[in-house]
């Protein structure tokens, strides 16, 4: 059978949940024995994501932020899939796709109702997902925003190689703007004093937590690499107020961290409380405070069966040994009916 080759293209200036996404898609197609491109559509300098693709053998291209330019890439390169994530390389990847005849792919990840800028680039991001011959989104609520018919795929993490975590932090990790909750987080570590709170993340929201954080509330800031990060973690939290199904979350439970969130987005397909971890009513902050007590004060006998239980979910629902062959098949599947 011939050999596909894919491009992964997104638009990306650090590390966060859709280049963790990216990753690991890389990574799984690279390990099955797919012909696979990394582009950056725009060029912003040295980037994590980079290194590490090139660590794992997988090629990475950088094309300089035009539509022209990857229009042309593409008449004149012809991969047999492209297959987009995040907003700009969604639209500009759909509409050169369409007009040069590539079948094309498209994953929608964002949770969040944007504002400014942003909600114009998400207005047109959805607009144009009919261009796409195919569309996953990673929750049910993402799908439902979509002005074309979505399969629900569930994000994936190759486990792999990964190693349990015995850290003993309780952390935040994600971008720090204001639909991911940081300012739930830093309220946690104000309502207990005598414990530490770690926050490992950059964002629009960074600077207001470094000007009234409490000295509980360690700000560690953007990290290139989370892989040493992870194992200094006991406990993570997500006080988002919007989601898909976070990397973060799944990153995390594959290493036997459970994870305390509120109920939105996918969570609910992936914790189940009491057993890997715990979901609360979204902005409950009183219960989200209890979580933290009950934590903090559970034998090491049930933290370590909470953890058992958050490894083998991830394991058995959402590992790339089961979702890279599935996204193989989808790949043939489309570029055969061009």
């Amino acid at each position: 059978m011939k050999k596909q080759t894919i491009w992964l293209l997104l638009d990306s200036s650090k590390a966060g949940g859709i280049e963790s996404h990216v990753l690991q898609l890389a990574e799984g197609l690279h390990q099955h024995g797919q012909e696979i491109v990394v582009f950056f559509l725009t060029d912003y300098g040295r980037h994590p994501m980079r290194d590490l693709l090139l660590k794992q053998g997988i090629t990475t291209k950088t094309l300089d932020g035009s539509f022209i330019t990857l229009y042309k890439r593409l008449r004149r390169e012809r991969p047999s899939v492209l297959h987009t994530h995040g907003y700009k390389a969604g639209i500009f990847g759909r509409l050169s796709a369409w007009l040069t005849k590539i079948p094309v792919i498209s994953t929608y990840h964002a949770g969040e109702i944007s504002s400014g800028r942003l909600a114009l680039y998400d207005y047109l991001d959805r607009l144009t997902s009919v261009f796409a011959d195919h569309v996953y989104a990673v929750s049910p609520q993402i799908a439902q925003r979509l002005s074309k018919k979505a399969e629900v795929f569930n994000n994936f993490v190759n486990t792999a190689g990964i190693n349990h975590s015995n850290g003993g932090q309780t952390a935040f990790v994600g971008r720090v703007s204001i639909e991911k909750g940081p300012d739930h987080f830093m309220a946690l570590a104000r309502r207990f004093p005598v414990l530490d709170f770690h926050l490992y993340g950059d964002g629009p929201q960074l600077p207001q937590l470094q000007e009234s954080s409490p000295a509980n509330l360690h700000l560690h800031g953007q990290q290139d690499d989370m892989n040493a990060v992870w194992s200094q973690i006991a406990l993570l939290v997500i006080p988002s107020r919007y989601e898909g199904l976070p990397m973060a979350a799944l990153e995390a439970m594959a290493r036997g961290i459970p994870v305390l969130a509120f109920q939105v987005g996918a969570l609910d397909k992936l914790i189940t409380s009491g057993s890997n971890g715990w979901l609360v009513e979204p902005e409950n902050f009183a219960d989200l405070s209890r979580h933290i007590s009950l934590w903090n004060n559970i034998s090491e006998q049930k933290k370590t069966a909470l953890q058992s239980v958050a490894k083998n979910t991830i394991a058995d629902n959402f590992s790339s040994e089961t979702a890279i062959p599935k996204l193989i098949a989808a790949y043939r599947k489309i570029s055969s009916c061009k």
